[in-house]
């Protein structure tokens, strides 16, 4: 994703308009491959200030993952505020402090890194296809959301730990 700025060198201290679409593919997130189903959209503006670049807006994205209980593809749109600062890159060896910093050189900002990244921030923890997915049955492995399965309603005698209740008794503090 790539935003020329040369509008703004005119207009320096002015917010100018932006509206830019990427088409991106997949990324690792939190152990799983996610796919952007959709082109990434952003706009905003963006404002020159020295050698600075100020970019303000707001990226918007339709994910598909795994779905964190059945494994199904769950779809997943995401609205995420970008609000970053870039520095012109004159040569020089970042300093510590400026590790984190954006960089730019000539004419054209390089966004697709702020933009990933304050997408992913936005993600739920856990991706589901649906709020009451009830997920795949930890003994059969079958999909709970379309039948019940025959081993839960014996869990209790495959269960190892199972042997432990009968050392609890209701009327015992432990």
């Amino acid at each position: 994703m790539k935003l020329d700025i040369t509008r703004g060198i005119q207009k320096k201290g002015v917010d100018v308009p932006f509206d830019l679409v990427d088409s991106w593919g997949e990324d690792r997130w939190n152990g799983d491959t996610i796919a952007y189903v959709r082109p990434v959209a952003f706009s905003g503006t963006y404002m020159l200030a020295d050698d600075t670049v100020l970019v303000r807006g707001t990226a918007r994205a339709r994910i598909q993952s795994p779905c964190a209980r059945c494994l199904k593809p769950a779809f997943t749109d995401v609205e995420a505020e970008v609000d970053e600062a870039f520095r012109r890159d004159n040569g020089e060896e970042p300093q510590a402090a400026d590790d984190d910093q954006y960089t730019y050189s000539g004419h054209v900002l390089e966004l697709d890194e702020a933009v990933r990244t304050a997408l992913l921030l936005e993600l739920p923890s856990r991706i589901l296809c649906k709020e009451d997915c009830r997920g795949l049955c930890d003994q059969c492995g079958a999909d709970l959301n379309i039948n019940e399965c025959s081993c839960q309603k014996d869990l209790t005698h495959r269960n190892p730990f199972s042997a432990l209740a009968s050392l609890l008794n209701e009327d015992e503090e432990v």
